[in-house]
């Protein structure tokens, strides 16, 4: 215990000793405000950023359902789930642990998720351009919503805010340098984006596609270390793809049902081929607007658009880890007809400064440096506002739902009817999710009510301890019932009243029943 307390001061004394740190201490308690900015902009901004979308998103009342998701997943499963692969679960179960099983955590999950982001993609830029415009290519990411008034819902998208800069920046650093040591670090990096979410595989391409397709990435393939990489890659993942052997490549069907295409459906040419062209279109608008801050703030100040001149290889770098992932998107839908989510390009714009600076001629002095600062801290606190505004004037259940009190009430429910404690609940997603955290009993989530759709459930257990039972319709609760192939009682409709601060009221009925189970 004493050795581990000499630890834990040492490293203390470490970082209140480290020369910017102490820079940043002095000139604060100096109340040299302007002094901190101006001499530490990144870390500003950093911690600025933090603070805004780490703790704005605590007058929330209600949790989202994917954080929800996640927090289970890192509780249940191990190298699977039944729509990510698993890694997102691990850290958001950790922190609801670290901060007494409060799901608010999630929300500064997600702000670490972003600051590291940010440090590699400044890390990479410093490689790439001079200090001003790294230290830009950084900030103007502000400007992209996902990166602010979509962050506190933590999610797999999320999580990729900080994976897809980690793997950009070790592999560029792998193809410039060719040591053993960062082609391995490459290797790991690509292994967590993809045991994160699956759409890792565009930024994987491209990757691939650079060692093959230009002359830096064929030298390498001439020396033993990109296959000692790709060896350790394909070992880590490996356990995932078993799981998904095990169960039956479970996953899949959740992917086809959210990306259903217009195979197999009898319609005219001319609507077939509309269909192949709208999906891609309506993809592309959407980012073009997810990302309207960031190229506002870099167009407004920009005093030419002449093309910057740089070296080849780093053009074609950004080229294939930068633009060639949203071609893939684009080429996705254009081919399946598939419609494309907008979800899919929260981490594809994790390069975008960078690309900014690197392609458009931009005069950098020190006065416009410090405009486009300022132009960046304006933008931040309007959309600050902004959410804050949605926050205070939403009546949507999702954000107004006390889950701790709605959870003990039907726990008790539950205990006054079946006289046992509440081991599963089943059936409606966010429902299921949030009994599943707040409730007393800690029950196990069954989603859609079927066991075999919910890999960390025991079936014969299920059966024998039976389920609490939400849905959002007669008709829903009627499915999960006939899925869990279970006795069950007839649904009680419950009527859940909101009210915004202007009093605008709204209503939501969900209905809830009993799963009897074997032991009745």
């Amino acid at each position: 215990m004493h050795v581990s307390g000499n630890i834990f001061l040492a490293k203390i004394f470490f970082l209140v000793s480290n020369r910017n740190v102490l820079n940043i201490w002095v000139e604060v308690m100096q109340f040299k405000i302007r002094d901190v900015f101006l001499n530490h902009p990144l870390i500003c901004f950093c911690v600025i950023h933090f603070l805004i979308w780490g703790f704005l998103p605590f007058f929330r009342t209600g949790a989202p359902m994917d954080s929800m998701e996640a927090v289970w997943w890192g509780k249940f499963c191990v190298w699977g789930t039944n729509k990510h692969p698993p890694l997102s679960g691990f850290p958001a179960y950790g922190i609801y642990l670290l901060f007494s099983e409060n799901i608010k955590a999630v929300y500064i999950l997600s702000q670490i998720c972003i600051t590291v982001g940010f440090c590699f993609i400044y890390k990479l830029a410093s490689l790439l351009l001079e200090q001003r415009k790294a230290v830009l290519s950084v900030m103007l990411l502000e400007g992209c919503v996902f990166y602010g008034f979509c962050s506190p819902e933590y999610n797999v998208n999320v999580m990729s805010l900080a994976l897809w800069p980690a793997v950009a920046y070790f592999f560029y650093r792998a193809v410039t340098e060719n040591t053993l040591c960062l082609w391995c670090l490459a290797a790991i990096a690509c292994a967590a984006n993809f045991l994160n979410k699956y759409t890792a595989a565009w930024q994987l391409l491209g990757c691939a596609g650079f060692l093959f397709f230009t002359p830096e990435g064929r030298k390498m393939l001439k020396s033993y270390r990109p296959y000692v990489a790709l060896a350790v890659f394909l070992l880590l993942i490996f356990p995932h793809f078993y799981w998904l052997w095990q169960h039956d490549f479970m996953v899949i069907e959740y992917f086809s049902s959210r990306s259903g295409g217009v195979y197999g459906q009898e319609m005219p040419l001319w609507e077939n081929v509309l269909h192949h062209l709208i999906s891609p279109a309506e993809f592309l608008v959407s980012m073009l607007f997810y990302g309207a801050g960031t190229l506002a703030l870099f167009f407004a100040f920009s005093r030419s658009l002449e093309p910057e001149e740089i070296d080849l290889g780093s053009r074609r770098f950004l080229f294939w880890l930068g633009l060639f992932p949203l071609l893939l998107v684009l080429a996705y839908g254009l081919i399946s007809g598939s419609p494309v989510k907008s979800m899919w390009g929260y981490p594809l714009f994790c390069l975008l400064g960078i690309m900014l600076f690197k392609f458009v001629k931009f005069n950098m002095s020190a006065e416009m440096f410090i405009k486009l600062q300022k132009a960046v801290y304006i933008l931040m606190a309007v959309y600050a506002a902004v959410y804050g505004v949605v926050l205070l004037l939403s009546n949507s259940p999702k954000y107004n739902l006390d889950g701790r009190k709605f959870a003990a009430e039907y726990t008790k429910l539950w205990h006054n009817q079946m006289s046992r404690p509440l081991k599963y609940v089943a059936g409606e997603v966010w429902l299921s999710g949030l009994m599943a955290l707040e409730s007393p009993d800690k029950p196990a989530p069954v989603i859609w009510g079927e066991p075999r759709r919910n890999p960390w459930i025991d079936s014969e257990s299920f059966k024998r301890n039976g389920a609490l039972v939400f849905a959002e319709s007669r008709e829903e609760y009627n499915a999960y019932m006939s899925g869990s192939q279970q006795k069950a009682v007839p649904p009680e409709e419950i009527v859940l009243q909101f009210e915004n601060i202007l009093g605008k009221k709204r209503k939501k009925k969900i209905y809830y029943g009993f799963l009897q189970g074997e032991r009745l």
